[in-house]
């Protein structure tokens, strides 16, 4: 088996510049935000510092994080769970800067059940079940993309 090591420029609905490190579907990625647009990992009313930089571990697939990760922003924003197409879809865990966390399911970045856990508990505990289960995939997903990067640079 041979090591792909590929290094990208991302581009997305927003500007932007990132570096990736890329072996099959594992990637560790950093992304500098730029500018007036908000990303997509923030929530519709969260306002974007120029210079806050977003670092995503975890599967990727075709040029997008989607499967189980793990992103985390210098302002302190981080999300943990499963994604879709770079979008937060499906189970996981976002932490607001403040230390208040959402979390339940996703659909296209929006939380549709579920609750901010400061503010109202989960309504049930299967939701919390599966809200664990993303999150502990998403670190597993981190973690095997951090070891495949360390050895791909080693190299």
């Amino acid at each position: 088996m041979t090591l792909e090591v590929l290094c990208c420029r991302y581009t997305a609905p927003y500007r932007s510049f990132g570096n990736c490190i890329l072996r099959r579907r594992h990637v560790i990625w950093t992304q500098k935000l730029l500018g007036d647009a908000d990303a997509e990992l923030a929530a519709a009313d969260d306002d974007v510092d120029a210079t806050a930089t977003e670092t995503y571990s975890g599967e990727w697939k075709n040029d997008k994080r989607t499967g189980f990760g793990s992103s985390r922003r210098s302002d302190g924003l981080q999300y943990e769970g499963e994604w879709l197409s770079n979008k937060r879809h499906g189970y996981g865990c976002t932490t607001f800067p403040d230390g208040t966390k959402e979390e339940g399911k996703y659909k296209q970045n929006v939380l549709v059940s579920g609750k901010r856990k400061n503010l109202i508990p989960l309504r049930a505990s299967k939701i919390r079940e599966k809200v664990d289960r993303a999150v502990e995939g998403a670190q597993k997903a981190a973690d095997i993309s951090r070891q495949k990067s360390e050895i791909a640079l080693s190299r």
